[in-house]
């Protein structure tokens, strides 16, 4: 098919005029995958970003990332469940022990434009016929990794494509005839998807700063409002100095040591 069905709507931040975007989700405070993603992205010249949330969150870098995604370009952004908790006390009982050290540690990192800006971040949002979350339609926390988990969000959905992260896992869900289960597709190494007609999907761009699916190359994903195709990209960055910058800002090592395993 060719645009997507719905798009052209200009639902936000002049969405009307554009035509590409780059979609990024979970960043959780990784600078260099960030940057080295967003270079990536450069190539195929997006018109505007989409940020699915958890900007923040595990990494040493919270403030230059909140900095760059603040600057980009014709940029919508949703709230991840980590920048909310960051800037919204009580919240972070929910995480465990040492994600729940990441987040306390970050919350007084944060400077107060940042916290202002993560603060009044929503939890959904539709830029041309794109609906955006970070769990799922039906719940921000929720991850969504089996069709029957998805199929929540698909009873939710108004427009054909939702675009949601959380997981950190590159996938979608593709569902043909509404109120049936969808179909799964795993591609942690990255893939490309046709949009058809009739057809309603599901898309996680996978993680750029702590991807969980097996490959430790940050995720994310291009999306083509013209033609109807979206590409899920893997890139390579420099781990090692991720690793560095967060055994010296004191955060667990975990943290660090998964980045290299994509767990």
């Amino acid at each position: 098919m060719g645009a997507f069905p719905g798009s052209g709507g200009g639902d936000a931040k002049g969405a009307r005029l554009l035509v590409r975007y780059c979609v990024i989700s979970d960043i959780h405070g990784n600078l260099v995958a960030l940057k080295r993603v967003l270079e990536a992205a450069a190539e195929d010249e997006p018109d505007g970003y989409l940020c699915l949330g958890d900007i923040v969150g595990y990494g040493a870098r919270p403030n230059e990332c909140c900095a760059i995604v603040r600057s980009l370009p014709c940029c919508t952004c949703v709230a991840g469940n980590h920048d909310y908790a960051a800037v919204h006390s009580g919240k972070d009982r929910w995480f465990n022990l040492q994600a729940r050290e990441c987040l306390l540690w970050t919350r007084n990192e944060l400077s107060d434009d940042n916290r202002g800006f993560l603060a009044e971040l929503p939890h959904q949002a539709t830029v041309n016929g794109l609906q955006l979350c970070h769990g799922s339609l039906a719940d921000p926390d929720q991850y969504v990794t089996t069709p029957t988990a998805a199929l929540p969000s698909f009873d939710l959905m108004e427009k054909p494509i939702s675009l949601f992260g959380h997981t950190h896992f590159s996938e979608w869900f593709e569902q043909h005839l509404p109120g049936h289960l969808p179909e799964h597709r795993e591609a942690p190494g990255g893939g490309r998807l046709q949009v058809q007609s009739g057809w309603r999907y599901m898309i996680n761009p996978g993680a750029v700063g702590q991807p969980r699916d097996g490959n430790s190359q940050a995720g994310f994903a291009v999306i083509d409002t013209s033609t109807g195709e979206v590409t899920l990209r893997r890139v390579g960055y420099d781990i090692a100095l991720t690793q560095r910058e967060i055994t010296q800002a004191g955060l667990p090592e975990l943290m660090a040591k998964r980045l290299l395993l994509g767990v």
